[in-house]
């Protein structure tokens, strides 16, 4: 016999004689305390729910109000823990929420139709410059379809889509140095150029060298935008640059609406789907 099974037969003929004991002993106050607890720590499902009334019926008081406040406290805390996953579920449904009635609100080119995607991957040498989407061929998703993000409940340009696989689809974001947008100033309507610069903020160029500028003058797509709608939030003017006599334009620098390193989720401006009877 190893030392283990020893060790265990010992503490089996313990814990019979101690058993014994209790039984033995007279039905005194604190014996009966001692055996409501004991019974209570070696099986406590029984004590919670609706059974804890009938449970406590002949039980000492003092034993009784120890099972009790225990009990409610444990109760306490699962109320607790559900609560904060309500609170979760409540500020998913909120977030979504928001992301609908922003769709709603927009109103896309006519033959365009909204698909969301969530974002899958990001490199991050390539932070400014793309991502990949969860959105590809069979969800409807074309080559150079403008994408749009969500930020602070409202839709930002992002990109747009480079590369198109089955199931993913390759997003070139705005602020690559590939990328550009025709955008304006809605407070006082002069046009430009957006350019990525391969960083958190833009570049507007193209401006007329008498037009005048704030920081915090927002931008916006401009109705000459072949991909994108008219009237989508670029960003907000964070800079501008002095002027260069030696250019016929002036430049700006963009905070961009929907920061990259915010973007979770998009809206990509599809073409609807094909009725069943042409394909």
């Amino acid at each position: 016999m190893n030392r283990d099974t020893r060790t265990a037969n010992w503490l089996l003929l313990a814990f019979s004689a101690f058993a014994i004991l209790l039984l033995s002993l007279p039905t005194t106050a604190t014996v009966a305390q001692f055996r409501a607890v004991l019974s209570y720590l070696l099986e406590p499902l029984p004590y919670h729910g609706d059974q804890l009334t009938a449970r406590l019926e002949g039980i000492p008081a003092g034993a009784a109000r120890m099972i009790e406040s225990d009990v409610e406290l444990l109760d306490a805390r699962r109320a607790l823990k559900e609560a904060e996953l309500l609170k979760s579920d409540f500020a998913a449904l909120r977030a979504e929420n928001a992301r609908l009635t922003a769709a709603l609100g927009l109103q896309p080119p006519a033959g365009r139709v909204v698909r969301w995607a969530r974002v899958m991957e990001r490199d991050p040498q390539n932070w400014y410059r793309s991502i990949l989407i969860d959105a590809g061929e069979q969800e409807g998703i074309p080559l150079n379809a403008p994408v749009l993000g969500l930020h602070d409940g409202v839709l930002g340009v992002v990109g747009r889509v480079v590369e198109v696989n089955p199931r993913t689809s390759k997003v070139l974001l705005l602020s690559d140095e590939l990328s550009a947008l025709a955008a304006f100033i809605p407070g006082s309507g002069w046009e430009g150029l957006v350019q990525g610069q391969g960083t958190m903020r833009l570049k507007m160029n193209y401006l007329p060298v008498d037009a005048e500028f704030r920081v915090g003058d927002e931008v916006h797509s401009s109705p000459t935008s072949a991909s994108f709608p008219p009237g989508l939030l670029v960003g907000r003017i964070s800079k501008v640059f002095a002027r260069d006599p030696f250019l016929a334009f002036q430049s700006v620098e963009i905070e961009r609406a929907v920061p990259a390193g915010k973007i979770k989720e998009v809206m990509v401006l599809a073409p609807p789907p094909e009725p069943e009877a042409a394909r």
